[in-house]
């Protein structure tokens, strides 16, 4: 995870007031990462309390701080299964977004300014997001994200800019797990990737499991969210006044 922060000993509050959240359906990559920006920007400079973004990745592959070419196995095939390659702002190393994987992005200040505290609660959301699916999932010391049996089943990733968190985690869902195979993920050559329709053989609305991301994100952090409203991803900034 890339972090930008300035030393002080002043704490900072989450949001405070309703947090809108939009479910932007199926996003190309570079555009979103260049909203995220301009959002994170926002709420740096007080004109934006915050937004939760949900959505899913056209097929793309991304190069965190961390991530070099290197990690790819075959450029070409990756390139006639229509996934893009793209350079990211977030930390960490390498990793593979596609359509059938939950991504989510909250773009809000960070409480009481501990990037640490703040990942484990991303990680608790999604815990309690697959146990309500009777899936138990469970952490790894030294590598974010969540695993089931070893595999890994969602990850974390995030740039930090004056205490204001965003990108964040993907939840592996319906996602095609032979995509995974175009890379080496988080940078372990030997790591196995699996998803909710792999473990409990049967596929999951993506609606519901976005309904179930935002029930748990308001328990894990006390976020007053407003309903999920579905808004192409080119209206966000129209939608929160910042246009």
């Amino acid at each position: 995870m890339r972090h930008e922060t300035r030393a002080g000993s002043s704490r900072q509050r989450g949001p405070e007031g309703q947090l809108p959240v939009f479910d932007l359906g199926v996003t190309p990559y570079v555009p979103v990462q260049e909203l995220q920006a301009r959002l994170r920007a926002a709420v740096v400079e007080g004109r934006l309390p915050g937004v939760l973004l949900l959505l899913e990745h056209q097929p793309v592959i991304t190069l965190g701080g961390r991530g070099a070419e290197t990690d790819l196995h075959d450029i070409p095939l990756a390139h006639d299964r229509g996934v893009c390659i793209v350079s990211s702002e977030r930390g960490g190393q390498t990793t593979l977004h596609a359509p059938g994987q939950l991504v989510s992005y909250p773009i809000v200040s960070i409480p009481h300014r501990d990037l640490g505290v703040y990942v484990r609660a991303l990680e608790e959301t999604l815990l309690a997001v697959l146990a309500s699916l009777d899936v138990v999932a469970h952490r790894r010391e030294g590598h974010p994200g969540l695993y089931v049996s070893g595999d890994k089943i969602a990850s974390v990733g995030l740039r930090c800019q004056r205490w204001v968190a965003s990108h964040g985690t993907s939840l592996n869902v319906n996602v095609d797990l032979s995509l995974f195979d175009l890379i080496v993920s988080c940078g372990e050559p030997h790591l196995r990737q699996t998803s909710l329709q792999a473990i409990t053989g049967r596929s999951h609305d993506m609606t519901g499991i976005k309904a179930l991301y935002a029930q748990a994100a308001h328990q894990v952090f006390a976020w007053k969210l407003s309903p999920i409203r579905a808004i192409p991803y080119e209206q966000v900034e129209r939608e929160l006044g910042l246009e």
